[in-house]
């Protein structure tokens, strides 16, 4: 963003600053406004600077550090483009065997090996340190894990029972995985909404929000869903309860109350999973002391 401003001898403001060079979404609209509430703010200390004349402001985000792993905040560009051609060659190996159940489950090879470049979740739950900025990196890194379960949901996938249970618990990493960025999506969402309020009076920035929680709140139900499969065993679902409840506990206050609604009664059919699903569950929607 750059904000022009001009100075009388004395320091202070000419005229209102004006915005002169912006990216073209609300996003953008939204770090401008923001900027030009800085010079405004800072005026006093730009007055005693003795500056006269027209300035240019310049507000950049700082360079992304490259790195060749996956550094401590965010996925480096390397990690995110081997998750898109691995989520691609998963979508190209299903498009192929898609009358073959046993070509595609996550035990095969081809399948086991793609499926462990795409889902990590030790590196997913780190998503949820990103800043607003970083929010196309959550975004991407999220759309890749979609692909996974996209596929096993297909009926194509896994035309019995049996076999919808035995992919499931062969995928419980993606799941975890999946879960994990879903939070992060939740969170960076607030944070953008907090730290600029302006978002929220404007339209289409409100309805993309309201979209990122609808499409999470598909999320927890599908992962609810999978608790409820009969055999999945009690190891299986226990094993997925802490990516579930930080998930949900994010995004459940902030869902609206008609999918709230939906949730609850998944979880109830998920709650015979094990005891301690049970309790876990139970005590997901217990009134919370503020």
């Amino acid at each position: 963003m750059v904000i022009a401003a001009t100075f009388e001898a004395d320091g202070s403001l000419d005229r209102t600053p004006v915005i002169i060079e912006k990216g073209s979404g609300a996003i953008d609209q939204a770090f401008a406004n923001a900027a030009m509430r800085a010079v405004l703010r800072c005026q006093p200390q730009l007055a005693a600077m003795g500056i006269q004349g027209e300035v240019r402001f310049n507000f950049a985000p700082p360079p992304a550090q490259e790195t060749d792993g996956v550094s401590p905040n965010a996925p480096s560009e390397n990690r995110l483009q081997e998750m898109q051609d691995a989520a691609q060659r998963l979508q190209a190996f299903a498009d192929r065997n898609r009358h073959s159940r046993e070509a595609m489950k996550p035990t095969n090879p081809e399948v086991s090996k793609t499926l462990d470049i795409l889902c990590r979740p030790s590196e997913a739950e780190k998503l949820d340190e990103l800043s607003p900025h970083e929010y196309k990196t959550v975004v991407s890194y999220t759309r890749a894990l979609i692909v996974v379960m996209n596929i096993y949901e297909d009926p194509a996938t896994a035309r019995s029972q049996k076999a919808i249970t035995d992919n499931m618990r062969g995928l419980g990493a993606c799941l975890d995985a999946t879960l994990w960025s879903s939070r992060a999506a939740v969170t960076i969402t607030k944070k953008m909404f907090s730290e600029m309020p302006e978002l929220s009076s404007n339209p289409k920035a409100a309805a993309g929000r309201d979209q990122v929680y609808s499409n999470i709140g598909l999320v927890i139900e599908g992962s609810l869903e999978a608790l409820a499969l009969d055999g999945m065993g009690a190891s299986w679902c226990d094993a997925r309860l802490a990516p579930l409840t930080a998930l949900f506990e994010t995004a459940y206050p902030v869902m609206p109350d008609k999918q709230k609604v939906t949730l609850r009664s998944a979880m109830r059919r998920a709650e015979k999973c094990s005891d301690q699903t049970r309790l876990s569950l139970k005590s997901l929607l217990q009134p919370r002391q503020p």
